[in-house]
């Protein structure tokens, strides 16, 4: 199953894929997987090893700069002078669902109460105040995107194990540059905003795409 993380950021990566690949090599690379892994492409992201090594039979060492520039084009790790890592948003599709999700009311509530304290659902419900009829899909929609990951149990009173959940993103900064914007004659269309996200201690240790992505440079 792949971590939260993978799970949000391989949601762009795939488009970044077919884009730069084109879509004879990306079927051919789907055939591939097939036959090795019984997997498409959007399974193999799930699974990035498997699709490192496919790219790594048609591309050989070429693979590496291919891989570079995917990174490149999807995030990078900024470690200030003995502080904490925090990853920029480069890829405009993610950056963009992060600032439409943190400028949901709601959804924001809950990733806030479920960073504070890891919980199972009904009770970041209830400590969010979000009625369960729209509180069990937005938690759903959020853990299906990435944006909630499972940590740890708590025991039900019938004796069963319920995950308990809590939020990717210890911080989230954002700025849009409000110069500049261009006008047509009925829309202003804003900049790209500038996305930078603090993870949680671990998070990039346990993302299959960051370690291949970033293969060889210290996390």
């Amino acid at each position: 199953m792949p971590s939260a993380l993978d799970r949000l950021l391989g949601q762009s990566l795939e488009s970044m894929i077919r884009e730069k690949l084109g879509q004879k090599t990306c079927e051919k690379i789907e055939t591939r997987l097939h036959q090795r892994y019984s997997m498409d492409l959007a399974a193999s992201i799930d699974d990035f090893h498997a699709l490192d090594a496919t790219l790594r039979e048609f591309f050989a060492s070429g693979a590496d700069a291919i891989e570079e520039d995917f990174a490149n084009r999807l995030i990078s790790i900024n470690t200030p002078a003995k502080g904490r890592r925090w990853l920029s948003i480069a890829n405009e599709e993610l950056a963009e669902l992060i600032v439409a999700t943190y400028g949901d009311r709601d959804k924001r509530i809950i990733l806030e109460v479920a960073f504070n304290k890891p919980s199972v659902i009904l009770d970041i419900l209830e400590t969010a105040r979000i009625p369960k009829s729209s509180g069990y899909r937005l938690i759903n929609q959020l853990v299906e995107m990435g944006f909630l990951t499972e940590q740890g149990y708590a025991e039900s009173s019938d004796g069963k194990k319920v995950n308990k959940y809590t939020a990717l993103f210890e911080k989230v900064n954002i700025e849009i540059d409000t110069n500049g914007l261009i006008f047509n004659a009925d829309t202003p269309l804003p900049s790209i905003p500038t996305v930078e996200v603090l993870l949680k201690e671990n998070i990039l240790n346990e993302s299959q795409i960051i370690r291949v992505l970033l293969r060889g440079k210290k996390l």
